[in-house]
């Protein structure tokens, strides 16, 4: 594996076709290429386990979502999810951690991944297009990504995931950056949403093409920190799309909620210390925490 020297993830490099032409993605080259060009790649995990792993996890929370997804239906609520199942489900911990996908990881970003959250879902979310990396990101920038595991074969109607290829390379944007105020944030129910003008504006003016993932089951797509996607409406809401994304930090990183960053006079930066899902625990603990010079943890740290 080639190591980050420059603060950099691999993929995001200048020197990018130097290390393509070097081999320093070795067996991951193309979809090192795909990622570091487009924002995502895919890949299908080679174990002979991996199709009973995402049998498990659909087994495991289909009767939690039973009575919610009743509800979805009759329109008296929205789409159902949960939300870090990996604390109560080994089999959504065991997919999180899928070797093929972290040494992926690895080896396009040269440095260690850790997943750190889990989202499992049976329905299109219909989520507006968004970047995940106001939600967190890290110090350097670029080390976080999102993995979607396809958990069944996904139809047109049931509100596929999409993505704008190439929306990566948009600057990375904070509360502080839009010029929001703490209040502004603490106000809004949904503080993604006074983001959102801005994604729409930067589509157009960039003319981004928007596609559609139509996976099958078993299809890993892995997407940039900052790549734009969301979910379709949902056209038929018999139709079930279970999948589980699993969001991962790399190694020696300070990791951030850019949705809660101010300038210093407003609080500054809002660090967290996420759980990595290896281990159960906090990435750092509270002495190694005090040693960077932060103040004792908090709940709020690692949410």
């Amino acid at each position: 594996m080639a190591l980050d020297l420059t603060g950099q993830p691999l993929i995001d490099q200048l020197n990018f076709d130097q290390l393509l032409a070097s081999g320093a993605f070795g067996a991951w080259s193309e979809q090192a290429q795909t990622l570091h060009r487009d924002g995502y790649c895919i890949l299908q995990p080679r174990s002979d386990t991996f199709q009973a792993m995402i049998e498990a996890v659909v087994n495991d929370l289909e009767p939690l979502l039973a009575e919610p997804l009743m509800r979805w239906e009759s329109g008296e609520e929205g789409p159902p999810r949960i939300q870090d199942g990996w604390l109560q489900h080994h089999s959504v911990r065991a997919l999180a951690l899928e070797p093929d996908v972290l040494a992926l990881l690895a080896q396009l970003y040269g440095r260690q991944p850790f997943a750190f959250q889990t989202l499992n879902f049976a329905v299109g979310s219909e989520q507006h297009f968004h970047s995940d990396a106001v939600h967190f990101h890290s110090y350097p920038h670029g080390f976080m990504c999102g993995v979607w595991f396809a958990l069944q074969d996904i139809e047109i109607e049931s509100g596929p995931l999409h993505y704008f290829p190439g929306s990566h390379r948009l600057p990375y944007l904070s509360a502080h950056a839009l010029g929001l105020t703490p209040d502004a944030i603490k106000t809004e129910a949904h503080p993604q949403t006074l983001f959102e003008s801005h994604w729409r504006e930067a589509v157009t003016a960039r003319g981004f093409r928007q596609e559609r993932f139509l996976a099958r089951r078993g299809d890993v797509l892995v997407w940039h920190a900052n790549l734009l996607h969301g979910g379709e409406q949902v056209l038929n809401r018999k139709l079930r799309r279970w999948s589980q994304v699993v969001h991962y930090f790399f190694a020696d990183c300070l990791y951030t909620t850019p949705m809660r960053n101010f300038d210093s006079g407003q609080g500054g930066a809002f660090l967290r210390n996420p759980y990595d899902l290896a281990t159960g625990t906090c990435r750092y603990s509270p002495a190694a925490w005090r040693e960077l010079g932060f103040t004792p943890l908090t709940s709020a740290s690692h949410s």
